[in-house]
C-alpha cells in the first residue's frame, strides 16, 4: 500500500510541475513582444502587434495603424492617438486616461475594463461604428 501511495504522490508532483511550467509559458507568450515595440517605434505602424502591457505613456501615436493590435493592460496615459486606426484592437484593462483619441477609429475594438478618465473621444468612430460627438470625454457621447 505504501508503494502505491509513493507512486501516486510522485505522479501528482510531476503533474504539478508540468502544469506550473505550462502556466509560465502561457504567461510569457502573451507578454509584450519587444520586436513589435521596436517596429512601432521605427515604422509608426504595428498592425496586429502584441503590445500587451507596453508603457506608451505620453507617446505621440497620431495617425498610427494599430488595427488588430493587442494593447491589453498597456499604459497609454496622456498618449496622442488622434486619427489612429485602432479597429479590432484589444484595449482591455488599458490605461487611456487623459489620452487624445480625437477622430480615432475604434470599430470592433474591445475596451472592457479600460480606464478612460478624461479621455477625448471627440469625433472618434466608436466600437459600433457610430461617431462620438465633439466634447466626448471619458465616454463616447452619440
Amino acid at each position: 500500500m505504501n508503494r502505491i501511495n509513493q507512486i501516486s504522490s510522485s505522479k501528482i508532483f510531476i503533474l504539478g510541475v508540468v502544469i506550473v511550467n505550462l502556466l509560465i509559458l502561457a504567461g510569457i507568450s502573451s507578454a509584450l513582444n519587444r520586436d513589435d515595440l521596436e517596429k512601432l517605434k521605427t515604422t509608426k505602424s504595428c498592425e496586429g502587434c502584441n503590445l500587451r502591457g507596453a508603457n506608451l505613456e505620453r507617446a505621440n501615436l497620431s495617425g498610427i495603424n494599430l488595427s488588430g493590435a493587442d494593447l491589453g493592460g498597456a499604459n497609454l496615459r496622456g498618449a496622442n492617438l488622434s486619427s489612429a486606426n485602432l479597429s479590432g484592437a484589444k484595449l482591455g484593462d488599458a490605461v487611456l486616461s487623459d489620452a487624445n483619441l480625437t477622430g480615432a477609429n475604434l470599430t470592433g475594438a474591445s475596451l472592457a475594463g479600460a480606464y478612460m478618465f478624461n479621455t477625448d473621444f471627440s469625433r472618434a468612430t466608436w466600437m459600433d461604428g457610430m461617431t462620438c460627438k465633439e466634447g466626448s470625454l471619458g465616454k463616447c457621447e452619440k
